[in-house]
């Protein structure tokens, strides 16, 4: 639990990743996401409320900041997780509403988590088990997939490689015939 509610004050600069609110007397950098950032964009000399999340160890104090409550309170989930962290954490809630995540849990789609950038399949993993207290069984198609690969003399991490991007291109598995042929056309890009 955060320290911190929000921060409400004046958006005096946009970077890269954070952004500059200033109180009458000093100024606080505060670390978003992309999205954020972007809604932000357009509110520069403007007074804003921004829901924060600290974070405090030995070598500095970082505050992270969301335009959004439940989203700063998911993020405060995330990181809690081992495993998951900070960076990661914002990336989740940067790219799925709090009510996405929860749909995503619900229905154990591992593969949405997936197209997280940073999230591999051993964080997804341990996200699963941490919030709904199971893992989430791998569809059959993608058994399938991965089994097709190994055969053809694949190995483990060419396989691993070829399923990121298949979950980046395809929303469901149903047609293999035609994702085998999707892995097999970037596979032999990487030869």
């Amino acid at each position: 639990m955060s320290l911190f509610h929000f921060i409400e004050g004046k958006l005096d600069k946009i970077y890269d990743k954070f952004v500059i609110v200033s109180l009458d007397f000093f100024s606080f950098r505060v670390i978003c996401g992309e999205k954020d950032l972007s809604f932000l964009s357009n509110n520069v000399g403007q007074k804003v409320k921004i829901y924060i999340s600290e974070s405090i160890d030995k070598e500095e104090i970082k505050i992270f900041g969301f335009l959004d409550e439940n989203k700063r309170d998911l993020f405060e989930d995330l990181k809690r997780i081992k495993g998951v962290g900070e960076k990661i954490a914002l990336r989740i809630v940067d790219y799925f509403s709090p009510e996405e995540f929860k749909e995503i849990l619900e229905s154990e789609d591992i593969n949405a988590l997936l197209k997280v950038p940073g999230v591999g399949k051993k964080v997804a993993q341990k996200i699963f088990l941490e919030k709904n207290g199971l893992l989430p069984k791998e569809k059959k198609e993608e058994g399938t997939i991965r089994k097709a690969l190994y055969n053809l003399g694949y190995s483990k991490e060419e396989v691993d490689e070829v399923m990121k991007e298949i979950r980046k291109e395809f929303k469901d598995f149903e047609n293999v015939e035609e994702i085998i042929k999707f892995a097999l056309q970037r596979l032999s890009k990487e030869l």
